[in-house]
């Protein structure tokens, strides 16, 4: 009897063990962490384009999608410096000790998925774009292919640039400054609509200060301090700063006059 139990014993612990080594997809047969990552992207097609092996159409769906990939990722990691950091590569292999959803970790195989890594000093992770879920052991690739980095969405303004400088087209700059609400000035340093600057020849400049950072992924304007730029305090600011320098240089010229009429009295004494 005693036999029979631990043979039973024996058994059950070697099921147990099988079961928990057995492999299982580790994106498609778990429960996601994060689906955000592939927010407003084509998934379901992707995922069947990989299964087919059509790597090619897979390719120009991440060079379609690439603003919006790179977006989806700068919404979780607001911080990262260069969109350079972030990084799309296709891969095929094995992952271990895969995060899943269900707190649990699993080994398996994937075909064709694509991998976002992060290497900036703000993050440093790596996740599976369908499903958010990251490793805690390098993956074992048989196959990858590099896709390149995340879309350029952040420049900075330095001395003498304005957004002409980064979006030379005409179309794309009314846009960008609309959608961050920058406003524009003509030469006459009045505000004009975007619809005027966009329609009219002219002089245009954005009111854009050296050290702004424009962020197009977040739809911000960063000051070199990092903070959020605030258009109507900056308008009202620059105006009362405006009137500051001309009242000064009313006073330098009366100051002036003042100086060269007495000039004038001493030298007709």
């Amino acid at each position: 009897m005693k036999t029979n139990i631990r043979f039973m014993v024996a058994i059950l612990a070697i099921v147990v063990s099988l079961s928990s080594c057995k492999k299982v997809d580790p994106i498609w047969g778990t429960k996601p962490v994060d689906k955000t990552y592939a927010a407003a992207f084509p998934l379901d097609e992707f995922h069947r384009l990989g299964i087919a092996g059509d790597t090619a159409a897979q390719k120009k769906m991440i060079d379609q999608y690439r603003k919006q990939l790179t977006k989806n990722v700068l919404n979780h990691y607001p911080r990262i410096t260069d969109e350079k950091h972030i990084r799309f590569v296709l891969g095929s292999g094995l992952a271990k000790k895969v995060k899943s959803g269900d707190g649990k970790t699993y080994n398996g195989d994937f075909k064709n998925e694509l991998i976002i890594i992060l290497n900036d000093p703000s993050v440093k992770d790596t996740v599976f774009l369908a499903c958010g879920n990251g490793m805690l052991c390098p993956l074992e690739l048989t196959h990858s292919s590099d896709l390149g980095t995340g879309a350029q969405f952040r420049f900075t303004i330095k001395k003498g640039e304005s957004l002409a400088t980064y979006l030379p087209s005409l179309n794309a700059w009314a846009k960008v400054a609309g959608d961050l609400k920058i406003p524009i000035r003509n030469k006459k340093g009045n505000i004009v609509s975007k619809e005027t600057y966009l329609n009219y020849l002219g002089r245009y400049r954005s009111v854009l200060f050296t050290g702004d950072v424009i962020d197009v992924a977040q739809g911000k304007v960063f000051n070199k301090a990092g903070q959020e730029v605030d258009f109507k305090i900056r308008l009202a600011e620059t105006k009362e700063a405006n009137k500051r320098l001309l009242d000064k240089a009313i006073e330098k010229r009366i100051k002036a006059d003042i100086a060269r009429h007495k000039a004038k009295q001493k030298h007709r004494k």
